[in-house]
């Protein structure tokens, strides 16, 4: 949930109603699935009238992104800031703030480097796979689940040129968003997702970010050579590899 009060400054001056302004645009672009826009209009907002508001809304974005690190240095700043401006969001920042460090806790661990060690060194086909494997455990459900998960993802929040194998799943087999939030609209396979979502998040956000979006594109592209025939496996192999070059 978006942040839809903003606050601090000195209500009436300038920058407070040009920083609000700048709040609302972001806002209106982040329902839009504008995300870029979006970002960049919160960042406005806040160097013009410097308050927690556009920090947290940018923050949710960060996370929508599995981008922690970036997320929780705008939540860190948005309770100091906070603090200082009456103590309105106290609460909700701190809750926000604890999930978003107990989910990226590998990031910050010092374990961050045996990740990145262990990619390099197996690659991305067999990282990915073993991701999935130790997550799903070879429901199909939940592979299925998270394929379009991730393509709803990827369309609302992502470039998706920065995820070849979905870009082509989004243009031939998955053009409909209708059909996407109807299998997310599944309150049993989404209950029982959403738990398995934060142990995802927790271990693809060590990557950073250029690496962190190959896996979870090749996550995509495995999952639906395992579940489709083998005619669409190849074609969608085939179209993923064009678009990287």
């Amino acid at each position: 949930m978006l942040r839809k009060m903003f606050g601090g400054g000195v209500p009436q001056s300038r920058a407070y109603e040009v920083g609000q302004q700048l709040f609302q645009q972001g806002m209106e672009a982040a329902i839009e699935y504008r995300t870029a826009d979006a970002i960049a209009l919160y960042t406005k907002s806040f160097e013009t009238n410097p308050n927690p508001a556009p920090l947290i809304n940018r923050a949710k974005i960060y996370r929508w992104r599995i981008l922690f690190e970036e997320a929780i240095r705008d939540l860190e700043t948005a309770m100091r800031l906070d603090k200082q401006q009456g103590d309105q969001f106290s609460v909700p920042l701190g809750k926000e703030l604890r999930e978003c460090k107990l989910i990226a806790e590998n990031r910050f661990n010092g374990k961050k480097r045996l990740f990145i060690a262990d990619l390099r060194s197996k690659g991305f086909d067999y990282v990915a796979g073993r991701i999935a494997d130790s997550i799903f455990k070879g429901n199909g459900q939940l592979l299925g689940y998270h394929l379009v998960n991730e393509v709803d993802s990827v369309k609302k929040f992502e470039n998706p040129s920065d995820f070849p194998s979905v870009k082509t799943l989004i243009n031939n087999w998955m053009t409909d968003q209708r059909v996407i939030d109807e299998v997310l609209a599944d309150p049993n396979i989404g209950s029982e997702y959403r738990e398995l979502r934060d142990v995802f998040e927790g271990m693809i956000c060590v990557y950073d970010y250029a690496d962190m979006a190959k896996l979870r594109d090749t996550i995509v592209r495995k999952i639906w050579c395992l579940l489709n025939p083998p005619s669409q496996m190849q074609t969608l192999w085939e179209v993923s590899l064009r678009d990287l070059h």
